[in-house]
């Protein structure tokens, strides 16, 4: 199995060559839950017949997705880069501790792995979205005003450049990077979540026989399984305690005002400019309690859901049997050897 792969192991140009067509294919797959997402925690009730107009266009559930390519796939690496070697680094000073170094050989496997795991990976998510942040964060702008546009806009100012060129005349770079210290707050907490529940729940499946060790149908079949339920329980855990945050950042970012019908970067015309300048996290989290109650803050919860379930199920297999057709030593013999 992939995980008993170093990252010293990988062949790094395959690794990377392999790894951003996979992601590529599945980021336009999965694209459109990302979008109704998006419209759910930002757009108000008197949008609903617009936003289901939109939604109902195959280029409205694209939307951003252009941006999200050029963009995701260096950040991606970034993390990716960061996430190994960090977890690599963890694990072995966890080693070091005098109280996993005071339990025996027998004991090391079944008592100190499944804490160890955990932690090391926890952390390395962490870290490692916290550094890619400094690139998905203009992505995320540029892409979500996209999202929240209406149709009239999106025709006359909807592409990623007049976007950008909007952004910097009122704001500068500064405005590339609105919403940055929630993102900060949030990705350390998010990616910890995710990956000490997944790297925690990977290793009890392995340790209950929830692997599979053959290519045969029931082979597959306990891998899926076991795949399934890992990324299903971290992303459950990652996006419920996080959505407050989620909604809170993504309306900042396109600066929406929630008396308002629509963001204001749908209307981006000078005399809304004060008004653009006031929006702040403390004003949005206001807003949303004062509009919608508690409720506001978990907006867009299912959709997210929806999509952190997918993009952690199909991301962390397609990773995993990445890392294993990426080892220095694998044989393209069978596409399906997991052995």
């Amino acid at each position: 199995m992939s995980s008993k792969i170093q990252w010293s192991d990988i062949d790094k140009p395959r690794f990377y060559g392999i790894g951003t067509g996979m992601y590529t294919a599945i980021t336009m797959t999965l694209h459109p839950i990302n979008v109704v997402k998006t419209r759910k925690q930002v757009l108000t009730e008197c949008v609903k017949s617009a936003d289901a107009k939109i939604l109902s266009q195959a280029r409205g559930l694209y939307r951003g997705l252009g941006i999200i390519l050029v963009m995701a796939v260096p950040a991606r690496g970034v993390y990716i880069g960061t996430l190994e070697n960090s977890r690599d680094v963890i694990y072995k000073h966890l080693c070091d501790i005098p109280f996993f170094q005071k339990i025996s050989v027998d004991a090391l496997e079944e008592t100190r792995s499944p804490l160890a795991t955990s932690i090391s990976g926890g952390l390395a998510g962490g870290i490692a979205s916290m550094v890619a942040q400094t690139l998905v964060v203009p992505m995320d702008v540029i892409s979500q005003r996209q999202m929240v546009m209406d149709n009239v806009l999106y025709t006359q100012r909807g592409s990623a450049i007049t976007i950008m060129s909007d952004i910097l005349k009122t704001d500068g770079w500064r405005g590339m990077y609105r919403g940055f210290g929630m993102s900060l707050f949030t990705s350390l907490p998010v990616g910890f979540l995710w990956w000490s529940c997944y790297s925690g729940t990977q290793h009890l499946m392995h340790r209950h026989g929830f692997v599979g060790h053959s290519n045969d149908f029931k082979g597959l079949a306990v891998k899926g399984f076991g795949q399934l339920t890992c990324g299903l329980s971290a992303a459950f855990v990652a996006a419920t305690l996080s959505q407050p945050f989620d909604v809170i950042k993504t309306r900042v970012q396109v600066q929406v005002e929630s008396s308002s019908p629509e963001p204001l970067t749908i209307n981006m015309r000078s005399n809304l400019t004060q008004a653009h300048r006031q929006i702040t996290y403390t004003s949005v989290a206001r807003d949303l309690y004062i509009t919608y109650g508690i409720r506001g803050f978990f907006r867009g919860t299912g959709p997210r859901l929806f999509s952190m379930g997918l993009w952690g199920t199909v991301l962390s297999s397609a990773y995993e049997y990445l890392r294993h057709v990426s080892s220095k030593d694998y044989e393209f013999n069978n596409i399906f050897d997991f052995g």
